[in-house]
């Protein structure tokens, strides 16, 4: 995780707080003052920027909020089934990975299973409820779990019927979206009437189906292919193939332009004819979505927390544009590993203004035999991450790129140890750029959580000397807070409050959030598991670091050395954490061999708390429902897991005897 450089942490406030004035414009005062295309471009600007650089990312960021914010002109509705979304692949390789991984859930079983394929639509994720054959509800996708109701304005798609031949319950999922022509013919009516074109058919059907007025959006011409379901109530289908002609069967409108195969080779060959065939089609697709058919390996497979592990998107490769490579900035990560970072002369790419991209390090640089100067071919690896392909002509002024020989936040002579691939920085405790770093990643996310406190305050807390440790962000008072600029009353007590509740981790975030090298979120639970404290860190030796798996004599001597240095902060944070003695599954316990599944909202825990307990009990959670299960504990709003338990026999605890079972 690198340090930001003070002109891209600059560009990034900037960003999100125009984005968050335009977003106050558009949701919630209907005045718009640029185009949906300068919406979009800083929106990917800001996504680009926080896919280099994860540290930026807060819960509250524009990307991490579905269409900016929810209006509350529209009503709220809860997802049976949350709506999900799927991984990527961008290659061949990937979409081969994506099959051996999935194989590998079973074993050395040969597993017959086949692909259902079909476009990747550009449109809006949708949901619509049928009771007893009428459309009732139709929703967003939201943020997954909870969307906007949005039923009077499907009520005006003309291919969905509003009534079904038959009295069936049903819950499905489509996309909404709009043919090309008919969004030149929006936009040319738009134009006419001194209105604002929109940026792409996708943003025009998700502006459309948003609209307060429904006859508004009855003049929009949107179209919807349905391809999935939430819960599968009257659905009578086994496999994803059956489920189409099923929908076919009762004239639900479905993409005909579809493939099922037993071969991954022949999903290959249809997505590189699609990518021929794609300019030619009446809408806009990005790539091709893969899925497993059959709906019982589909069950096997289960979910990751954000994806099926049974469907993944095969997109099309993002298109390349050509800009001078101006200046090359060298960025020092919390590890020291120098980052070489190419400054360009802006260029648009699919709508993103792009401006710089790593290139890695020193080797990469040499591959590429890249000068500062010349001109070279860019693309965004997976439309997000800019990435420099080539070299497209060296210009007779072009100049060599030479890597400093010390560090550019400290001056430290910069070392390359032979196994590595970097030069990095040895000056662990005074380089500037490491500290910082460090202390980014300990209040991020995924370890300590301080909600709220993000890379910009951590940047100004260092300059006013207010902090240079983890532990000294406990020991922060109000009045040291509100004499910063843009500080107010309500935002320091939030920051101090996020800084408190922080203080109740798990000792793995806790290990995860010192830092140290080579020690990700998985090792820093492994190595929990093998203490009782904090403190326990200082005193671990190599011959139990090398017991632990996936430990090795390199990750263990970094491990020794780190911790030697980080000998008397460790301490400190030992005495004001307090630490979830839950840290990984128990050996033995009253939930030895016993599989459980939770489902619906449970009231007095969290899903992750609920986990946590099983698992000090030496039982084990799945994702899904499947015939190794023995319990499904049921809280409220519970979903399909629920009706497939009960065909399977399953037993079914709600949350008091949960509780009641937790307790004895």
């Amino acid at each position: 995780m690198s340090v930001i450089a003070p002109k891209l942490l600059k560009r990034y406030r900037e960003l999100r707080q125009e984005i968050e004035r335009h977003n106050r414009l558009y949701y919630e005062k209907d005045q718009p003052e640029i185009l949906d295309k300068e919406y979009d471009a800083l929106m990917l600007e800001l996504k680009g920027l926080e896919a280099e650089h994860p540290q930026l990312i807060e819960a509250d960021s524009p990307t991490r909020v579905v269409g900016g914010s929810t209006r509350s002109d529209f009503k709220k509705i809860r997802h049976h089934v949350p709506m999900m979304s799927l991984d990527n692949a961008f290659s061949e390789e990937d979409l081969k990975d994506f099959e051996t991984r999935a194989l590998r859930n079973f074993g050395a079983k040969k597993i017959p299973w086949t692909y259902f394929v079909e476009h990747k639509m550009d449109g809006l994720a949708l949901e619509v409820v049928y009771e007893k054959g009428e459309l009732v509800r139709a929703s967003t996708r939201g943020d997954g779990e909870t969307g906007e109701d949005v039923t009077a304005n499907v009520l005006t798609i003309k291919s969905l019927p509003k009534k079904l031949k038959h009295k069936l319950n049903l819950e499905l999922r489509g996309e909404v979206f709009l043919e090309k022509a008919d969004f030149e013919s929006l936009n040319k009516t738009r134009q006419a009437q001194d209105e604002s074109p929109f940026a792409n058919p996708r943003n025009a059907a998700a502006g459309s189906l948003r609209q307060l007025d429904p006859s508004v959006t009855a003049k929009r011409a949107l179209k919807i292919f349905l391809y999935g379901f939430g819960q599968k109530l009257d659905i009578v289908a086994n496999s994803q193939m059956e489920l189409m002609s099923f929908l076919d069967l009762h004239e639900l409108p479905t993409n005909s332009n579809r493939l099922h195969s037993s071969s991954l080779n022949e999903v290959i060959e249809f997505y590189k004819d699609l990518t021929n065939k794609r300019t030619k089609l009446p809408f806009e697709i990005d790539g091709i979505v893969v899925k497993v058919n059959e709906f019982q390996f589909q069950e096997e497979l289960g979910l990751t927390a954000k994806s099926p592990r049974w469907a993944i998107a095969f997109k099309f490769d993002s298109p390349i544009a050509y800009t001078t490579l101006e200046e090359v900035e060298f960025q020092v990560g919390r590890t020291g590993v120098i980052t070489p970072v190419a400054v360009l002369t802006p260029v648009a790419i699919g709508g993103v203004k792009v401006s710089s991209a790593s290139l890695h390090n020193e080797d990469e640089i040499k591959r590429l035999n890249v000068k500062i100067g010349d001109e070279v071919s860019l693309t965004r690896a997976g439309d997000v991450i800019p990435k420099v392909l080539s070299v497209r002509a060296h210009n007779k002024n072009s100049r060599p790129i030479n890597f400093p020989k010390v560090c550019p936040s400290c001056d430290q002579k910069l070392i390359r140890p032979e196994e590595m691939a970097a030069w990095y920085c040895p000056n662990w405790e005074g380089c500037p750029a490491q500290i910082e770093g460090r202390l980014i990643h300990f209040v991020s996310k995924d370890t300590l959580n301080m909600d709220g406190l993000g890379p910009q305050w951590i940047h100004i807390f260092l300059e006013k000397k207010l902090i240079q440790k983890p532990s000294d962000l406990f020991s922060l008072k109000k009045s040291q807070l509100m004499e910063l600029d843009r500080m107010g009353d309500k935002l320091a007590t939030n920051i101090l409050a996020a800084i408190e509740n922080s203080k109740n981790t798990s000792l793995a975030r806790a290990i995860y959030g010192l830092g140290i090298p080579h020690v990700g979120e998985t090792l820093a639970r492994k190595i929990a598991e093998h203490l009782n404290s904090l403190e326990d860190l200082i005193t671990i030796d190599l011959g139990t670091l090398k017991q632990i798996e996936d430990i090795g004599e390199v990750v263990s001597l970094s491990i020794l050395n780190f911790v030697k240095r980080l000998k008397t902060e460790i301490k400190a944070l030992s005495k004001i954490l307090e630490f979830k003695r839950t840290e990984g599954p128990a050996l033995d316990g009253p939930f030895k061999g016993l599989s459980f599944v939770l489902t619906g909202t449970l009231t007095t825990l969290t899903r992750e708390a609920a986990k946590e307990q099983i698992e000090a009990k030496a039982g084990k959670v799945l994702s899904s429902v499947n015939k190794s299960t023995n319990i499904l504990v049921v809280g409220a709003d519970a979903g399909s897991k629920l009706e497939k338990a009960k065909k399977l026999g399953i037993e079914i605890w709600n949350e008091k005897t949960f509780l009641n079972r937790l307790e004895s």
